[in-house]
């Protein structure tokens, strides 16, 4: 296993649990605001942190779906043409992918700086923190490319 493949694993298991904590954590805020609500009370920050939160955990489980390769694959593509044809059409769409995942990389780091003035309507923060998921997600993703590459790449080739 190279290093690359071993940091991809271990931002991947990270991931994984922080994804199970925004899981429960939107569960019990939005059941806090349910039972507020039926109090006769209203949890007016509840709404915001649960959209947030939801973002968040889209773009993260993108990340794990794509670790995990839960999405729909092209992997029938150049499978009569022979081995090498294959491996140098998923070399070509792994390149596409880790260009796709820079450029919303750098987009969403461009965005997520420019969003720094405005601030949210309940949590008055800025929005900067929950725009940040963006780049972030992207940059897993790149890592998450790159060591697939590495290891298409360190397959021996019949």
């Amino acid at each position: 296993m190279s290093l690359l493949h071993a940091i991809s694993q271990s931002i991947n298991r990270a991931v994984e649990k922080l994804l199970l904590l925004i899981g429960a954590s939107i569960c019990i805020i939005l059941f806090a605001q349910v039972a507020f609500r039926y109090a006769g009370a209203s949890l007016g920050w509840s709404e915001e942190v649960s959209r947030h939160l939801l973002v968040a955990i889209t773009f993260l489980g993108g990340t794990a779906a794509y670790k995990r390769a839960s999405f729909i694959g092209l992997k029938g593509i150049g499978h009569r043409l022979g081995p090498a044809i294959q491996a140098g059409i998923t070399i070509a769409l792994q390149l596409l992918t880790l260009a796709l995942f820079g450029v919303i990389a750098w987009f969403g780091a461009v965005y997520t700086l420019k969003a720094w003035e405005h601030t949210s309507s309940a949590l008055l923060i800025p929005m900067s923190i929950p725009f940040a998921v963006i780049p972030i997600a992207a940059l897993i993703l790149v890592v998450h490319v790159l060591a697939d590459i590495a290891q298409t790449l360190g397959r021996k080739q019949p």
